[in-house]
């Protein structure tokens, strides 16, 4: 079977392991997404005045959407509901949008279909930096051993479209490494810039692969910065002529921290901290939850050591430039949600390191064993993420014996971990209904 085929296999395997569990799992950071398509197919808009037309001035809303200057618009960026619009196309049109159980199906098919197309790329970029074997390996420890299965193919929130960016910026640069053309690295900023415009604290790692474009191509690779920057204006003019911020709906969110979070500010977290929370802590730790990732740490490592050229060391730089980022982040943990959800960001780029280690850990009888063991530890973490989270609202661990995004001690808790206590709970039953 040839590489494209083996792609879209994996990709198609994916999709249909995603949806098993026949539901949506989210947030209600993720409502905005999940009604902005039915808003922009029937009424054209991309507002939510329907939905808060009968809210009186001055009422208390809910975080995820802000009323400014006369409507009621997302908190959050516009772009996961935006690519979502394919998918609900028909379906709206034929039945309508006023069924939750149909706007959640639509948001369910319309994050697993992203989340399975990034499989689909990550898997031919592996490919060009190893062997068949180490891509298949990484594309395989991606898809289902990581929040990818877990989280970004289970709603529609923007870690789907900065994933997939992510991967086609990749894929899109090597293309151009192999042709010498400009248009490949307009299609790598055209695709950094999604990903940026879906969750902006990828910036750094978009930041480390327009250095490499610039540096190594130069002119061509300024291509990458003028498409980088088409949608980065179109953004920052969203913002302005919404919300009058830079940030957008993000400024309000970082000033109600203390009000919902317990911290003062938007960057706060001590770096020590939030670093080992990111990959230590038993209920939010990457390496916790994914352990086969530590041998990419390792690969990350190496490539550093070696002193390797081209891609490495630039991805490299946007994956701990990342990490580093994330651990100030006050609400380093990801508010209620399963395991690393913020790291997911980078995690088509992350998985990358795995391809430059793989061959020696498989051939080693002393490693093999250690790294079959990690992926199957991760596959079925995962797989409880997707089929045991949340638990019902009274005995979920996000929010008893005390709320974690207030109690933030239980983060450390070895005693009752996020995934013992879901086990504890058992498997939540399918369906399409409202999250609580």
């Amino acid at each position: 079977m040839s590489g494209p085929w083996r792609a879209g296999v994996l990709s198609l395997a994916a999709f249909l392991v995603y949806n098993l569990n026949v539901r949506e799992i989210s947030s209600q950071d993720t409502i905005p997404a999940r009604v902005l398509p039915v808003e922009l197919i029937r009424d054209h808009r991309l507002d939510l005045d329907r939905y808060f037309r009968d809210e009186p001035r001055g009422a208390h809303l809910p975080y995820w959407v802000q009323r400014v200057r006369g409507h009621y618009v997302s908190s959050y960026p516009l772009v996961p509901g935006l690519l979502a619009v394919p998918i609900y196309l028909v379906p709206v049109i034929v039945w309508g949008g006023d069924s939750w159980l149909l706007i959640n199906l639509l948001a369910k098919l319309s994050a697993s279909g992203l989340a399975a197309a990034s499989v689909l790329v990550v898997y031919l970029v592996a490919r060009k930096l190893g062997g068949e074997a180490s891509a298949l390996a990484a594309a395989l420890v991606y898809a289902f051993g990581t929040s990818t299965w877990s989280v970004t193919s289970q709603g529609l929130w923007g870690h789907g479209p900065a994933q997939l960016g992510l991967a086609v910026t990749l894929y899109a640069i090597l293309r151009a490494e192999e042709a010498a053309a400009w248009r490949w690295f307009a299609v790598a900023g055209l695709a950094s810039g999604v990903m940026v415009a879906s969750r902006p604290p990828t910036v750094l790692m978009a930041a480390a692969l327009a250095l490499y474009a610039v540096t190594h191509r130069r002119a061509s690779g300024v291509a990458y910065l003028v498409s980088f920057a088409t949608v980065g204006a179109t953004v920052v003019a969203y913002n302005l002529a919404t919300f009058g911020a830079l940030q957008g709906g993000y400024a309000e969110l970082n000033r109600t921290h203390a009000q919902y979070h317990a911290m003062a500010g938007a960057w706060d977290t001590p770096l020590r901290t939030g670093l080992l929370g990111l990959l230590a802590s038993p209920s939010r730790g990457l390496l916790i939850y994914s352990p086969a990732l530590a041998f990419a740490f390792i690969g990350l490592i190496l490539t550093l050591a070696e002193r390797r050229q081209s891609l490495w060391p630039y991805l490299a730089a946007g994956v701990v430039g990342t990490l580093l980022l994330l651990a100030k982040f006050s609400v380093w943990w990801g508010g209620h949600s399963f395991g690393p959800r913020l790291i997911a960001d980078v995690l088509p780029a992350l998985v990358l390191f795995m391809v430059p280690v793989w061959p020696t850990a498989w051939a080693s009888p002393l490693t093999r064993p250690v790294l079959l063991a990690s992926i199957a530890v991760s596959t079925l973490v995962h797989g409880i993420g997707a089929f045991y989270y949340p638990s019902a609202r009274a005995i979920d661990w996000d929010s008893t014996p005390r709320d974690v995004d207030i109690a933030h001690d239980r983060l450390w808790d070895w005693r009752d971990p996020q995934l013992v206590r879901l086990l504890r709970n058992g498997p939540r039953s399918p369906g399409f209904g409202i999250q609580p």
